[in-house]
């Protein structure tokens, strides 16, 4: 049984999942990992024959509180507005900041297979969908302060009510206090000092809560979205569900003053690339449409899905990391081909796949290691394709060669994106190559002239083949490849790369050539 399955178990014969997003910036990479997750479980629960929906929401009636990385003084003027208020960044298409970085995020779903239906906070308040809810709230205002104090240790002034609304001179939402609701109106005041991000304008007057004039805090709406949408499953970040958090906050809100249910709660860690922690605001890291124009979408899907939610991820966005990420996932599609995968590794290849379930295609029988085809890629006199066919490979089937093709065009993405680590894969020329022989020693030049014989000499050029006569060559001069393998290896790479590490050697060398090879150790 999977985490997946022990979610569906306790569902009802309708599901609905729910996930949404504060478009204050550029979404970074960790944002990826609940959309795919929801999408996981929307689509199991249909595999099962359940009436699923999968929404997915922009929180855009919330306060821009910060200026976004790389937009310089263009929305200082804007903090404490709602997101939908402020102008769009340059660059992005949009009519509001809320418009323009949720439409850049949500553009990776259709390419990464994610089947959902959006919402808008604004649209919802303004039609009126959450005006009963924020009566019902505004009437038990004594039960929220309650709730608050007790779960959380915030405490609230006796007049404080659970609202916020849009200031009528401003516009600002993030600085204003409510206070005495009549049954039709709210009092309040848009206080200089209510936050430090941003400064109200001293305004004070009366105003409805309701279409649309301000909005629930976040506590109180999400509990609200859980009982307009007849929410059953909504995951969220580790640390929204530590204790006395957020979720219990508003779950003990859902329970005790709107008197609804609940959805299964689903915590998931981080999702980083290299432990690096990632900001939208703050634009560090990668952002989620750059890493889903690198990477084929299955591979992507399958980075994230591979791991339990409750388990970080720290993906090394490197050659070697890329490298280990293919060969994982071919090994995973292989053994759905040939009918020996696990159930739990059958729902995984499924929630991997763009188009879910469907016929498994016959996997790559011919599929080189991503660090070679990287290699080869960045050599102008080289098209990968001929390459192949002067191997004497034919690509038998369709896919195969549309998946050599994702791996090449993942290598030249990594090239224009991450050009210092694509370059340590790129091979010398001739007069780079004699400038890192002069750096070797001798022991190590004899294993290069050895290794260069041994290698005419094999009948059949693959990958084993090689690798154990480049063993051999290292022991013919003397070098213990158990214990200096370094040494030997380390020529290798120096004499077609550069530098002290490469790819697997045996491998490298098969996709090479053999021509090719010997041209350059001789």
């Amino acid at each position: 049984m999977t985490w997946i399955d022990r979610v569906l178990d306790s569902c009802p014969q309708r599901v609905v999942v729910n996930d949404s997003k504060t478009p204050s910036g550029r979404a970074h990479v960790g944002s990826l990992r609940g959309v795919l997750i929801h999408d996981a479980l929307a689509r199991a629960a249909r595999e099962r024959g359940l009436d699923a929906t999968f929404r997915y929401g922009c929180d855009d009636m919330d306060a821009v509180d910060e200026v976004p990385h790389g937009t310089g003084d263009r929305f200082f003027e804007h903090l404490g507005k709602p997101l939908w208020a402020a102008p769009p960044p340059a660059g992005l298409d949009g009519e509001s900041m809320a418009q323009a970085y949720f439409g850049e995020f949500t553009s990776t779903f259709e390419p990464l297979g994610v089947e959902t239906s959006f919402y808008f906070m604004s649209d919802i308040y303004r039609a009126g969908r959450l005006d009963e809810i924020t009566d019902t709230f505004l009437r038990a205002a004594q039960t929220v302060r309650e709730i608050y104090l007790r779960l959380s240790g915030a405490e609230r002034s006796d007049d404080w009510l659970p609202f916020q609304p849009i200031c009528s001179e401003c516009g600002r939402i993030g600085t204003t206090y409510a206070s005495d609701y009549d049954g039709q109106t709210v009092a309040y005041e848009c206080r200089a000092d209510l936050v430090q991000w941003a400064t109200g304008c001293g305004h004070r007057g009366r105003i409805s809560p309701f279409g649309g004039n301000g909005k629930l805090p976040w506590k109180l709406e999400w509990a609200a979205k859980w009982k307009l949408f007849g929410v059953s499953i909504e995951g969220a970040g580790k640390d929204h569900m530590a204790a006395s958090g957020s979720h219990e906050v508003s779950s003990a809100l859902a329970r005790q003053v709107l008197r609804c249910g609940v959805p299964v709660a689903v915590p998931y860690e981080f999702f980083t690339l290299g432990g690096a922690k990632m900001s939208s605001s703050k634009g560090i890291g990668m952002t989620a449409s750059e890493l889903a124009a690198m990477l084929p979408p299955e591979l992507l899907r399958y980075v994230v899905l591979r791991t339990q939610p409750k388990r970080a991820i720290d993906f090394a966005l490197d050659v070697a990391g890329l490298t280990k990420a293919f060969v994982e996932y071919e090994r995973l599609w292989r053994s759905m081909a040939a009918g020996e995968a696990a159930p739990n590794q059958q729902q995984l290849y499924f929630i991997s796949q763009v188009a879910g379930h469907g016929t498994v295609p016959q996997s790559p029988a011919f599929s080189p290691p991503f660090d070679s085809v990287l290699s080869l890629t960045q050599q102008p006199h080289i098209d990968l394709a001929t390459h192949v066919k002067s191997l004497g490979v034919d690509l038998s089937t369709e896919e195969e060669a549309e998946w050599l093709g994702r791996k090449e065009a993942t290598a030249q993405r990594l090239m224009q994106s991450r050009p210092d680590l694509a370059s340590k894969f790129a091979m010398l020329d001739v007069a780079e190559i004699n400038e890192q022989r002069k750096r070797l020693d001798d022991r190590q030049r004899d294993f290069l002239g050895r290794c260069s014989q041994r290698l005419d000499e094999l009948t059949e050029w693959d990958a084993r083949a090689i690798q154990d006569a480049i063993f051999e060559a290292a022991r013919d001069v003397g070098i213990d490849p158990r214990t200096d393998a370094a040494l030997a290896f380390g020529a290798l790479y120096k004499v077609f790369f550069g530098e002290e590490t490469g790819p697997r050697a045996g491998s490298y060398l098969a996709f090479l050539g053999r021509q090719e090879t010997l041209r350059r150790l001789g």
